[in-house]
């Protein structure tokens, strides 16, 4: 069977130009593109009567696909040149997005709730339609007839429960997944997309590097574009049972990438719209929830209050419950007072809902009560007002403050700045609030405030603390979130230099810490959503100071974690911030900073023209600020660009450039201290490009020289020295001589084990096993190939697992 067909070659193309240019392949991905680049010098040699008139790697689908057809004719014609394609094909196999071998089961269902009162008709609904024939269609409150086109075996289940805001989705949806978990053995994924409003919806991108995550897939595995994700969580839920729960949904838009294909599972989607985008096009069946009725609401408030503080004023407890609507949220609310609250008894609280529904007097409402008065007919309003009523003042600011922005979770610490006290006081605060459920906890000392209640808070605090109360406590929250982000992000990559004067304040009283760098990394992606949004409301605010500051203390999250959406997103409005800050007097460097680090996200998205664009503009910025240091970086970035971009004599003449603007640099100017390492790793650089270049002898040269410079730097870094030690074994290998090529390679494996970069432990330790059978030892190619294979078990890598006990079973 022939091997070069157009399909194999242009898939092998797409899957190594997406994965080099994104940089989500890692080193393997990296070394494939520059092996296709070899492939293509090759032919480009040959001249351009052969249709390769410029090299560079190919840039879109009919560059590709003629660069395909190339690739094959050649291959045809000579047989040496056939082996080297096949062998290439092979690797690039390996790099295309699959499933973990062995896929975690998730438990991402939150704690549901002990008061869990009826729905009963909603679990038996589902049942039915696990049970049953597939179809779609509205079921209950007087619905619509079927609909739907599926036979129920090309897709899974797909309910959408549908109501107002605290009619008790989520609730519902959380009771029906946990009784039926046992029918879902493979896992429950869950996520809140918090689709209340457009503004506040998540991005499917979010949620899908959560689900993969939580599935198994490494995050340098996972795919850096939405597409690819969702193509790779459907590979990783094929053919599994699991429940997805799709809680608080905007559009079906927002839905359809988190839509597992597996026929065996269940989707749970709750949403304030009917969405029939679903069921139109994937058979979904939606179910309105309906008020509760006056028994069942009178059985939810005696499951939280007690049937002993119920029974003896029945009528009275009936006719709160009636005040209620039928809404469990205002009913949760209300019962929870009570049950914190020995003298409050039900006529009191009958007398209170009936003032708060009669029309004002002559003399008007109340300050207090305008907003709340013009709202009654909305019964979780007025219950919720109620409850605000009852707060302490310390306890009723918290929970204005906090309502001011959607925070999805709300850690202790962060409470504690919006109202700008301790701790401890800030915590009891908000046990306070829970209890009469006001906020409700997500998560070990963490809250959020369901969205009905946050409007209610967020109105009462621009009527109560005014503009600048309301200002302060944003600026005291997003300064809590930025001394958390450069405490954590300069734990994760010290020594990095910084603009944020933050930095320089680490450690003076800060009570944030961190003890090693991977607590760091993972209190950074717990809290990734709250510090985009403390970017966004700094924004809203006017902090430009704080916009760019925040982006840039997330460096090491996004450049370690990816987050490409968030990443983008973020960035923008950090260049925007900067921008008007300088021209208000702010840090006129802060602009460059700014694009350079949008740059990242841009090639992590596979987008390099966008980040040229990007770093060009930032090198301008700091070549106007007077920046060298920042603006030797923008240079030294847009040529590691070029060198995805195979355009290795442009990359060379950006690393040379960026040489002489460090050179430049004077005593005691910004960014001096830094010069000798950032010359080091430039020499480093320039010795890959030459590589690219097909120059392999000066590339030698130029590495070892890298080497020597690495040695006498004033504090060694060994990592980055280690890494030039890899790039010389690999640039000997490629020259044809594996012997010279171990040592600098088992140096490497040294240091990089004393390092504990495992990661790069094991990238070295394919390279040294390619030595040992470049030299037909095959118990040396064994050995490095287990090493190697362990080092990826212990990091989680399953898909690299694999291809070593391939290579394995082929060094036999």
């Amino acid at each position: 069977m022939d091997p070069f067909t157009m399909t194999a070659v242009l898939s092998a193309l797409n899957t190594v130009g997406q994965g080099a240019m994104s940089g989500a392949a890692g080193e393997l991905g990296r070394r494939t593109s520059e092996g296709l680049a070899g492939l293509v010098r090759r032919l480009w040699h040959r001249g351009e009567d052969d249709g390769v008139t410029r090299f560079a790697a190919p840039a879109d689908d009919g560059e590709r696909r003629r660069l395909a057809a190339l690739l094959i004719e050649e291959a045809r014609r000579e047989p040496g040149f056939a082996d080297d394609l096949a062998a290439w094909l092979r690797t690039a196999r390996w790099l295309e997005p699959a499933a973990p071998a062995a896929v975690a089961r998730p438990r991402l269902l939150p704690p549901g709730t002990a008061v869990f009162t009826n729905r009963d008709h909603v679990l038996a609904d589902i049942t039915a339609l696990l049970d049953g024939p597939a179809g779609g269609g509205d079921m209950g409150g007087g619905g619509a007839g079927d609909g739907g086109t599926g036979d129920g075996e090309t897709g899974p289940r797909i309910v959408v429960l549908v109501g107002p805001g605290g009619i008790g989705k989520t609730a519902t949806a959380i009771h029906c997944a946990r009784a039926l978990a046992d029918r879902f053995p493979d896992g429950q994924l869950h996520t809140n997309l918090e689709g209340e409003s457009a503004g506040t919806a998540v991005a499917p991108s979010t949620a899908l590097v959560r689900f993969l995550a939580a599935l198994g897939v490494p995050p340098d595995r996972t795919p850096a574009d939405e597409q690819g994700q969702a193509d790779l969580y459907r590979d990783c839920t094929a053919g599994r049972r699991m429940v997805v729960v799709l809680d608080n949904a905007h559009s079906a838009a927002q839905l359809t990438p988190l839509l597992t294909a597996a026929p065996g599972s269940l989707v749970l989607v709750t949403s304030r719209h009917r969405l029939p985008e679903l069921v139109r096009d994937y058979g979904a069946r939606v179910i309105r929830l309906d008020p509760l009725t006056a028994a069942d609401s009178v059985t939810l408030l005696t499951r939280i209050v007690g049937a002993d503080r119920v029974a003896p004023h029945r009528p009275h407890a009936e006719a709160v419950a009636a005040r209620c609507g039928g809404l469990p949220l205002a009913l949760c609310e209300t019962g929870a007072r009570v049950a914190v609250r020995d003298h409050l008894n039900w006529e009191a609280l009958e007398r209170e809902f009936a003032r708060r529904n009669a029309a004002p007097g002559p003399g008007g409402p109340t300050a207090m009560g305008d907003a709340a008065d013009r709202a009654d007919d909305d019964p979780a309003h007025r219950a919720t007002d109620l409850s605000y009523r009852d707060l302490p003042a310390p306890a009723a600011r918290l929970y204005r403050l906090l309502g001011l922005r959607p925070w999805p979770g709300i850690p202790v610490g962060a409470a504690a700045a919006a109202a700008g006290v301790r701790e401890d006081e800030a915590r009891r605060l908000l046990e306070d609030l829970a209890d009469v459920h006001l906020l409700e906890e997500v998560g070990e000392e963490r809250y959020r405030l369901h969205d009905v209640v946050r409007r209610h808070a967020e109105q009462r605090a621009h009527e109560e603390d005014g503009r600048r109360g309301t200002a302060d406590a944003v600026r005291r929250m997003a300064l809590w979130y930025l001394r958390f982000a450069v405490a954590a992000d300069a734990r994760v990559i010290p020594g990095r230099w910084h603009l944020g004067p933050a930095y320089g304040q680490l450690g003076a009283g800060d009570s944030i810490g961190f003890d090693s760098a991977r607590t760091a990394l993972a209190a950074l992606r717990r809290e990734h959503d709250n510090l985009a949004e403390a970017v966004r409301a700094a924004e809203e605010y006017g902090f430009d100071d704080l916009v760019w500051q925040l982006c840039e203390a997330t460096w090491s999250l996004h450049l370690r974690l990816g987050l490409h959406e968030q990443w983008v997103s973020t960035h923008r409005r950090g260049v925007r911030a900067a921008a008007r800050r300088a021209e208000e007097f702010g840090d006129p460097r802060a602009e460059g900073r700014m694009r350079t680090q949008l740059a990242f996200a841009y090639m992590g998205r596979g987008q390099l023209p966008d980040a040229a664009r990007e770093l060009a503009e930032a090198a301008a910025a700091d070549e106007r600020a007077g920046h060298r240091r920042g603006q030797a970086t923008a240079v030294e970035s847009l040529g590691l660009v070029r060198l995805r971009q195979w355009r290795y004599e442009d990359a060379e003449e950006c690393f040379r450039q960026a040489k002489d603007i460090l050179r430049a640099i004077e005593p005691a100017e910004d960014g001096e201290q830094d010069v000798p390492r950032g010359l080091a790793l430039l020499e480093h650089h320039i010795g890959r490009a030459l590589r690219g270049q097909g120059r392999h002898a000066d590339a030698v040269l130029q590495l070892r020289y890298a080497l020597t410079q690495f040695h006498d730097l004033p504090q060694r870094d060994h990592y980055n020295e280690a890494r030039v030690r890899m790039s010389l074994g690999e640039t000997l290998l490629g020259a044809g001589e594996p012997a010279a090529a171990r040592t600098p390679l088992d140096e490497a494996l040294a240091v990089l084990d004393s390092e504990g970069a495992a990661l790069q432990q094991a990238d070295a330790a394919e390279l040294r096993a390619a030595c040992a059978k470049a030299l037909s030892d095959g118990a040396d190619e064994a050995r490095h190939l287990r090493m190697a294979r362990g080092l990826y078990e212990a990091l989680g890598d399953g898909a690299a697992v694999a291809r070593l006990d391939a290579r394995l079973g082929e060094s036999g």
